[in-house]
């Protein structure tokens, strides 16, 4: 009886607790509220007074708003991003750069240049290089500060001064208000927030408002809106004491889509992978055919050739997740101390200056760690300072059971060349402002596809970099992939003897006519007489051509008009194909036919031989020849470099000595086979009783002749094998 009750009294106290359970479970809960980020407070957004945007109405400065917490002056002064070579800045350099970065490096492909005070042709002003390049320029640097260190603001407006005046498209030369466009600070919020309105910052930057680029970077996100040109801020936005809601942003580590809004193609959707072909916009992909993609090639939206073959994605660093932020760190980040404290004398073990955590959220360093590029040169004592492959991948272990002298390839090969075999994508192959199209541009022509880039109908076949040897900061040689663009252009001699590209508008001037092409043009051009340019008649092929734009070139007062050409190195980084998917045939490269000496096309037609730009740490040491169809190659030479590659490379006195070693063993087996016959016959031929007796068992003499027999013989193979470009007639026979 006990035993039941006892169950029972266990039975009513569950169901008690049960109920008690329920009860509590069905009671109305309070919702919290949504707290601000604990690493991020909610914060002011203020104006370049100082005054909150909720009292003035302003545009945002964003070295005020983040300056409360974070150095921004700091930031911005350890900043390539923002300087963009100003500081190098050097009117008086020979030729056609003045800096190392995008403010006075010329670009064969964008054409226009930056002109200098006192210069006789105005091109491009500092208010119109910020409106053409705005979509790379995050601010500060040259969109704040003159030339000589001085606030835009502060410069006197004069159409004579480059930094102060405007040219139009008819040529007209206007003053420029810095007071009134207002200048670009450093914009935080176009790499730190989740979502930043760039679209909206490039159209303000593009309509010459710079002073409201950064502001524009909000719209959409329910925080500020333009009404009749004046900005309006959405008070539920803020908290009670105006200070904007920190989830209202979302600020956050930058990520690769903040880093394609400059740099080129990168694809974080499920969405199928579609890109614009050789759009400068994109200048990473449209240079060298780089996507950022963790998706696979063979569901892209791409009409690329085999694509069902390719199960692989468009690069195994994007598939595994990792962020540009990993490689291109701040380089007084204390998470990468490791590598920070690299360079470190080697007696020291351990650095104890390194950053406390505070220290480097107040002051981080925005020279972020970089890597070799050929393609970009600003603030050159930053290059490789990045996390490399051998940071991460022990090549010793990756490559144990398959690659022989790993070492010796290490030093040598650059992981890229065998990683990244084959790029998928387009990219230009020339740049022709030698001539215009209708529309006042250059002759583009792109490698790795068939057809127009960027039409349905067209085929992407991609391409196969060339393989070039570069120097690296460090002094170390290695050969690594590259794409190269050949840009050809007109040039004159203006009256201070100084060389200038001819400016876009005066080709424009000389090539077309109430837009058409000229009569005196289309006669000289028309080759079919249709009355129309075609592509292929769109190109200075002949003596007369050339004439013609010259003669139309000097009336316009260009002395000494003439065409140069220039072929530009671009790195390949991206794109990486793990092992499966990489180069391990040794025959690839130890072959007649070998990918180290494999050449490159250049331009479909040359009106010049271009030279190999020399600006850059890559060894143009190959030959630029014209092909049977008058196109333009390169054709890399190893050896110029001092690289021998077995079975591919020729060193001629090496030749001459094989060649002469094989003449005088064979003369010597001859030579030794005929002195013993004729010492033979010239025995005496007398009756003395003789007998022949074997010094040698037939084994021995069998062993003998045989040793002779295959001597000969590899003597033959080896030619072959040294040869088989010379000794095997079927250039596909294998030995």
């Amino acid at each position: 009886m006990k035993k039941y009750t006892f169950i029972t009294l266990v039975g009513l106290v569950i169901l008690a607790l049960a109920y008690g359970i329920n009860a509590v479970l069905a009671a109305p809960t309070t919702v919290p509220t949504t707290q601000a980020s604990v690493l991020h407070p909610d914060f002011p957004l203020l104006d370049a007074n100082g005054t909150n945007v909720l009292e003035s109405n302003g545009a945002i400065s964003t070295m005020q708003t983040c300056g409360q917490c974070h150095d921004t002056e700091f930031i911005q002064s350890h900043a390539f991003h923002s300087d963009l070579g100003l500081s190098d800045y050097n009117a008086n350099s020979e030729g056609f750069d003045a800096s190392n970065g995008l403010f006075g490096e010329w670009d064969p492909m964008t054409y226009r240049f930056l002109s200098p005070a006192g210069d006789e042709r105005l091109d491009l002003t500092t208010a119109e290089w910020l409106m053409l390049n705005g979509a790379r320029v995050v601010g500060g640097g040259p969109a704040e500060t003159s030339r000589e260190g001085k606030n835009l603001t502060d410069l006197n407006a004069s159409k004579t001064n480059p930094e102060t005046a405007i040219m139009n498209a008819d040529g007209e030369v206007f003053s420029w208000s810095w007071d009134a466009s207002g200048t670009m600070e450093m914009n935080c919020f176009l790499c730190h927030l989740e979502a930043p309105n760039n679209e909206a910052r490039i159209e303000m930057v593009q309509a010459g408002k710079f002073g409201n680029a950064n502001t524009a970077t909000l719209l959409g996100l329910n925080i500020v809106s333009e009404v009749d040109g004046a900005w309006s801020y959405n008070p539920a936005a803020f908290n009670e004491n105006g200070e904007l809601k920190d989830n209202a942003l979302g600020i956050q580590d930058p990520t690769n889509s903040n880093c394609a809004a400059c740099h080129g193609e990168v694809h974080a959707t499920e969405d199928p992978l579609t890109f614009t072909a050789c759009d400068l916009n994109y200048p990473q992909t449209a240079t060298t055919g780089q996507v950022v993609s963790a998706q696979r090639i063979n569901a892209s939206g791409v009409n690329l050739s085999n694509k069902t073959e390719l199960d692989r994605s468009w690069d195994i660093h994007a598939e595994r997740q990792l962020q540009c932020t990993d490689c291109h760190y701040a380089l007084n980040n204390p998470s990468h101390l490791s590598e920070i404290q690299s360079n470190n004398p080697e007696h020291l073990v351990y650095d104890p200056r390194s950053l406390e955590i505070g220290e480097y959220l107040e002051r981080p360093d925005h020279n972020f760690a970089r890597g070799e590029s050929a393609q970009f040169n600003v603030a050159p004592e930053y290059k490789g300072t990045m996390r490399r492959c051998e940071n991460c991948h022990d090549a010793s272990k990756g490559h144990a059971d398959w690659l022989p002298y790993i070492e010796t390839h290490m030093d040598a090969v650059a992981c890229e060349t065998c990683h990244i075999p084959q790029m998928y994508a387009p990219a230009i192959q020339s740049y022709d402002w030698t001539v215009v199209s209708i529309d006042g541009t250059a002759v583009e022509t792109c490698r790795g596809i068939e057809g127009t880039p960027n039409e349905v109908t067209s085929l992407v076949t991609g391409y196969e970099p060339v393989l070039l040897n570069r120097t690296n900061s460090d002094g170390q040689q290695l050969l690594a992939p590259y794409n190269l663009i050949t840009s050809f252009y007109w040039v004159y001699d203006d009256a201070n003897g100084n060389a200038r590209p001819v400016r876009q508008i005066d080709l424009e001037v000389v090539y077309l006519e109430n837009g058409s092409y000229a009569a005196d043009i289309l006669a000289a051009f028309d080759e079919n007489g249709d009355g129309q340019l075609s592509t292929n008649e769109l190109s200075i092929n002949s003596s007369a051509k050339e004439e013609a734009v010259k003669t139309k070139l000097t009336a316009l007062g260009l002395n000494n008009a003439r065409i140069e050409g220039m072929v530009q190195p671009y790195s390949i980084n991206h794109n990486v194909a793990k092992g499966e998917y990489a180069t391990n045939d040794c025959k690839a490269c130890h072959d007649a036919d070998s990918r180290v000496s494999q050449s490159i096309k250049l331009a479909n037609s040359a009106p010049v031989m271009p030279v190999f730009d020399v600006d850059n740490n890559v060894n143009g040491t190959g030959e630029i020849v014209q092909g049977k169809d008058g196109a333009l190659y390169y054709q890399p030479n190893p050896s110029n470099d001092g690289m021998y590659v077995f079975g591919s490379s020729r060193i001629s006195w090496i030749d001459w000595f094989g060649a002469l070693a094989f003449v005088g063993s064979l003369l010597g087996v001859l030579g030794h086979g005929t002195m013993r016959y004729l010492s033979g016959r010239k025995q005496s031929k007398g009756q003395a009783r003789t007998e022949r007796v074997y010094m040698y068992d037939s084994y021995r003499r069998f062993w003998h002749w045989l040793q002779t027999a295959a001597i000969v013989i590899l003597l033959f193979t080896g030619l072959i094998i040294h040869r088989p470009d010379i000794f095997v007639r079927s250039p596909s026979a294998e030995w």
